[in-house]
């Protein structure tokens, strides 16, 4: 066997070798339920913030910015009339009180503050919410959501802290939303395209977000699918289905064989059959 011949056969040993070594290992099932733990821990605070946004973004575009603020303030004291609404020069600020004032809006009690910035030039709206302290009952927000509108579709890009009794997670997203009432319930219905990135304990998580319908008042959506990125760099697709009233079945791939869980409406991650 010629050098050359001996040369070609260890290069391409050591290209497989490499290219066996690049390959991620298939989820386990552990791993599995672990990203559907994660994104319907985030469902509640992402519920709560869908809300907000279609609360406040739903004046007429075309108008100035000091009319624009008054119907917002309308709007929200007529929707919620146990919150505080001031309105200042391009912002309008609500109060939700603390948690003991049980301010419900949508079935939910509502705390903290928003505060709603208004930029109205060209032919949109240039939307800036800022949260302090907000919560819709089991997830504190911090931070803020840019949102640009125009016609029927948001643009909303986030940077936000999520605290809840036992953890922290910091969230940015970039997505596409369009809001609609849902029928025979009070809730936001939502149509979402889009990504979301955040930092938990249990590491740094990335998703796609395809073909997205949800509900405000669901932990996970009813259709559509999440393309999930773990800490480990493995892929986990789940793709979601309405059971019942109370709860949504998760289908999920990645592993050596497919899953399926159901989420219930308070957010319990249970097998599926």
């Amino acid at each position: 066997m010629t050098t050359k011949t001996l040369a070609a056969l260890a290069f391409a040993t050591s290209t497989i070798a490499l290219a066996a070594c690049d390959q991620v290992d298939p989820a386990s099932r552990a791993e599995m339920r672990e990203a559907v733990v994660e994104v319907t821990e985030l469902g509640d605070g992402l519920g709560a913030q869908d809300e907000i946004i279609e609360l406040t973004t739903s004046f007429t575009l075309g108008q100035g910015v000091e009319a624009a603020a008054e119907e917002i303030r309308a709007f929200v004291t007529s929707q919620v009339p146990c919150s505080t609404v001031t309105v200042q020069p391009g912002q309008v600020s609500i109060d939700f009180g603390d948690l003991s004032d049980s301010c419900v809006y949508r079935g939910r009690t509502y705390a903290g503050v928003v505060t709603v910035a208004l930029d109205l030039s060209g032919g949109g709206a240039h939307v800036t919410h800022t949260y302090e302290g907000f919560t819709g009952g089991r997830v504190t927000m911090d931070g803020t959501s840019n949102v640009d509108w125009n016609a029927g579709e948001r643009h909303i890009v986030t940077d936000l802290d999520f605290t809840s009794d036992d953890r922290s997670v910091h969230v940015e997203s970039d997505r596409t939303q369009a809001f609609r009432a849902c029928e025979g319930v009070a809730a936001v219905c939502v149509s979402i395209e889009g990504s979301r990135q955040w930092t938990s304990e249990r590491g740094d998580w990335d998703m796609t977000i395809a073909g997205v319908e949800a509900r405000s008042i669901d932990p996970v959506p009813e259709a559509g699918t999440y393309t999930v990125l773990n800490p480990e760099g493995k892929e986990i697709g789940l793709s979601f289905s309405r059971v019942d009233e109370d709860t949504i079945e998760v289908s999920v791939t990645g592993g050596r064989r497919d899953l399926v869980f159901h989420v219930t409406a308070a957010g319990q991650v249970q097998d599926g059959e």
